[in-house]
């Protein structure tokens, strides 16, 4: 097994979030204990959401950014299934297309790809 990083977020409803989670954002249950949860994307990227309400002031202030190989198509789904955007895909001059959601309870998730650089020649 390799290293991972699994970031937890903090939600209000864990039933709630998951619903939103995989009918919205187009995540996969992988799991569910109690009011915690652990969703993925696209088999890879991991997010475990807690839901147990032990640090309310934390509830909504999480952020992570997925770095994705079809950022267009992944924007369209979001798009088709009503996720609530925190910003639309736009070209950013840092060189990544991205765009960004947010849930319900305010965690906001960054979906980008790089942008190809372009070169010129000169004859």
């Amino acid at each position: 097994m390799s290293t991972q990083v699994v970031p937890v977020m903090h939600i209000a409803d864990v039933e709630a979030a998951v619903t939103y989670y995989t009918t919205v954002l187009g995540f996969t249950e992988d799991f569910r204990w109690k009011d915690y949860a652990g969703v993925s994307w696209d088999g890879a990227a991991h997010l475990h959401l807690n839901g147990f309400g032990s640090e309310p002031d934390r509830t909504g202030k999480g952020q992570a950014y997925f770095l994705v190989p079809n950022v267009d198509e992944v924007y369209a789904g979001m798009v088709d299934r009503g996720a609530t955007f925190g910003h639309h895909i736009v070209d950013n001059p840092y060189g990544m297309r991205d765009f960004s959601v947010v849930d319900p309870d305010g965690n906001r998730y960054t979906f980008g790809t790089d942008i190809p650089e372009t070169t010129t020649t000169t004859d």
